[in-house]
Formats: C-alpha cells, structure tokens, sequence
C-alpha cells in the first residue's frame, strides 16, 4: 500500500513538472527611449524574442488573447517597452503551446505576474466569409508567422486567421472571433483609413499610420480586399484581470 501511494506521488510530481515548463535563459532589459525599433516574434519551440515590446502585450501573447480581453494592470502597464532575448537550451522541439507556457512563467518569475479569469457577455464582431467568398487562398507551404502592423494596416505572413482576428481587435476596440471556418495558414495583406481606435490600438506600437486616403473604413476594406466581413454580435468572452504586475526583476 506504502509503494502505490508513493507512486501516484511520484507520478504527481513529475506531472506538475511537465507543466511548470520556464525558459532557462531570460534577459529583460529596458528599451532605450531613442530606439525606435518595434519587433516582436511569435513565442515558439522554447524561444521569444522583442524590441521594444510593452508588458501588456508580453500578456497577450503569454495567454494567446486579444487586448479587449486584459483589464486591469499598472500605470506603466501599456506605455514601458522592454527587450526580451528568452530560450530554452534543452535541445527539444517545444510547440508554440509549450513555449506559451513558458512565457507565462517568466511573466510570474520576473514580473511578478498575478492574474485571474472571468467569462462576461460582451458586443464582439464574428469575422465571417463575406458574399463572393474570400479573395486569398491557403499557402502551399506552412512556414514561420510573421505580422507586421502600422497604425492603419496589417500584413500577416503564413497565419492562421483565428491570428488575425486576434490583430483586429485592437483597431476594433472589440474582440474578433472567427466564424469563417476557414483552415490553413493565410498570407494576407489589409489596409485601411479610418477604424473605431485611432492608429490601430496596438499596445506600445508607434509605427505611423501608412500615407492614403482611398481604402475606406477598416469595415469596407475588410470586404473589399480580403473578401470577409465583420458583423456586430455577443457572446461569452473569457476576460483576464491583472491583480498584481511588478516591473521585471534584476537580470
């Protein structure tokens, strides 16, 4: 009996193990105010990397959410940027999940990140085929996803459209789901001239707005370039709020 209780321990530990993934390397370091640069790639197979990259969006990436679903959080919160070199140096193959996971500890360990979630009903925009059907096709070849963002325009290479969603809503002010069912990965290029949040809305990104007046409102251009339409609904969206959030922790 002693040796059945002592395995079921053992196999709790190593469990809890597997979930505690964290990078083993981590520098944080604050962004120079005269750097200009604006860099932030995806979270994937036990590396993060960001220039200049704001605490509240280190969030959304961390949890794979959009920034109408943060609230709360400190004063420097949005505004602060810091540079992010993270890895994991265990030499295995981590999915973008795992290394997710691993964001999320370093939030913790070094902000001393403290958050908990609620679901509340909220006017949200589904992303769905517009009439015609859409005008871009799925890529033959998977690849890395890349999103490059200005205050009035997106270009997303080999992404998945649930990401996309995810860059609109900051321009909407809303969160964006997807109800395309579209599957694949997507290169995809919008740009518009006026949406509901001035420049885009993305936490910390001051890259300008891209020059032109003949693009129309991000609702028409969604249609009109990309063949998807927003339309206005509720629904149940899982909110995370910051309780506690420290400026990072000593190299």
């Amino acid at each position: 009996m002693l040796k059945v209780i002592f395995l079921i321990c053992i196999s709790l530990v190593c469990l809890r193990g597997a979930d505690a993934v964290s990078f083993d390397v981590a520098s944080i370091r604050p962004h120079a105010p005269d750097d200009i640069r604006f860099r932030v790639a995806m979270p994937s197979n036990g590396r993060f990397t960001a220039t200049g990259a704001v605490a509240k969006l280190l969030l959304m990436l961390a949890y794979d959410v959009q920034e109408t679903q943060i609230t709360g959080g400190p004063s420097w919160f949005a505004t602060e940027k810091w540079d992010i070199e993270a890895r994991s140096d265990d030499r295995i193959q981590h999915s973008a999940e795992e290394t997710r996971r691993m964001l999320q500890s370093m939030l913790t360990e070094r902000f001393a990140l403290r958050i908990h979630r609620e679901t509340e009903q909220r006017p949200v925009y589904g992303l769905t085929v517009a009439k015609g059907g859409p005008k871009f096709q799925a890529r033959e070849q998977d690849g890395v996803t890349n999103v490059h963002i200005t205050g009035n325009s997106i270009r997303m290479e080999a992404g998945e459209l649930a990401r996309m969603a995810q860059v609109l809503a900051t321009a909407l002010g809303r969160p964006v789901i997807d109800r395309t069912a579209l599957s694949g990965r997507y290169d995809l290029s919008l740009q518009w001239d006026d949406a509901p949040i001035r420049e885009g809305g993305v936490p910390g990104l001051d890259v300008p707005a891209a020059p032109g007046n003949d693009h129309g409102s991000i609702f028409s251009a969604i249609q009109d370039q990309l063949g998807l339409r927003l339309e206005a609904q509720q629904a149940p969206v899982e909110v995370i709020i910051v309780d506690r959030m420290e400026r990072p922790s000593p190299n």
